[in-house]
């Protein structure tokens, strides 16, 4: 029996792949077919699961910061879409995960400049201890002569 709820669900992913004709669809640049499903899809789970695991695998902290705003836009076409459906729990959702991604674009953003900025004040750091080195040797090299 359980075999064949397995089976029963690989093909309905299969099919899903195939033929995404599972509500209205939200066409980004990024979207896959079954991954363009709206909130009132049966496979919107799988959506949500490749964004998660896009954002596990975004290790550069601007592009997370850029990934997470590109979701919250989808976020934000979902949610106007489901109000002009009338499917206004849904609606709520995706807004709530829109303003979610937001804030996390945003945290990411500015860890990112943190972390810049971190750089930045190490490399000048290691330039002044560079330049204090030179003047200390150019010091010694003048007063044993």
């Amino acid at each position: 029996m359980m075999v064949t709820a397995k089976k029963t669900i690989f093909i309905l992913v299969i099919l899903g792949i195939t033929f995404p004709v599972f509500g209205v669809l939200a066409k980004f640049p990024d979207d896959l077919p079954i991954f363009s499903a709206m909130p009132d899809s049966p496979f919107y789970f799988l959506k949500i699961w490749y964004e998660k695991a896009v954002l596990f695998f975004t290790f550069d902290l601007t592009a997370r910061a850029e990934r997470y705003r590109v979701f919250a836009e989808k976020r934000a076409y979902e949610a106007q879409e489901m109000v002009k459906l009338g499917k206004i729990d849904l609606a709520q959702r995706a807004e709530e995960s829109f303003r979610f991604y937001l804030n996390k674009a945003k945290e990411s953003l500015e860890r990112a400049i943190q972390k810049a900025i971190e750089r930045k004040k190490e490399e000048l750091k290691r330039e002044l201890e560079k330049k204090v080195e030179d003047i200390i040797k150019k010091l010694k090299e003048s007063s044993s002569l």
